[in-house]
């Protein structure tokens, strides 16, 4: 497990355009166009603008307009991360989701959404949201022991380490240049 949590860092294009596909586990598929930050070999940093600002994608809080959200997504890890920033570059908030099959590709990074979302504020502890939805997408066929055993395996994870992960992805901005 070690391994997996070690983030490597290579030089990687930036500023282009790169389309997120998140898919759903009825199958539907979101997409939201963001700007590629990073790439290297085992992971990608895109970013998304949110321009109107308010409580986007069901955040728990109040974005104000011009905020960023930084998407990390790695190949073999079994969730991602958004780390939000107010427009003066101030974290705001973070967010873990349980995800699988992670393709990273030039102009898109596609992923299985497994239900599970975790939420840290100010570096403090962590709220785990959707246990219902999942249980009641099991329970129907909806959601497959498999998937539900990986967003389980995810919810592990981050739980055990997302303070470490928040410091890795810090260290990482930092060395790469990324945060503000």
């Amino acid at each position: 497990m070690g391994r997996q949590h070690t983030v490597t860092v290579g030089s990687g294009a930036s500023g282009r355009r790169i389309l997120e596909r998140k898919v759903k586990p009825d199958g539907t598929v979101r997409e939201y166009p963001c700007t590629l930050v990073h790439r290297a070999p085992a992971f990608v940093v895109v970013r998304f603008v949110m321009e109107r600002g308010g409580e986007i994608f069901g955040t728990p809080i109040t974005i104000p307009p011009g905020s960023t959200s930084d998407g990390w997504f790695w190949k073999a890890r079994p969730y991602n991360l958004y780390r939000m920033r107010a427009p003066g570059g101030q974290v705001l908030a973070h967010r873990f989701d349980a995800v699988s099959a992670v393709e990273i590709r030039d102009d898109s990074v596609t992923y299985r959404d497994l239900v599970l979302d975790w939420w840290v504020f100010d570096g403090s502890a962590i709220v785990e949201e959707d246990r219902d939805e999942l249980d009641d997408l099991l329970a129907s066929g909806k959601l497959t022991r498999r998937d539900a055993q990986a967003a389980n395996d995810a919810a592990r994870v981050v739980l055990s380490r997302y303070r470490h992960i928040l410091d890795e992805v810090a260290a990482v901005e930092r060395r790469l240049g990324l945060a503000p």
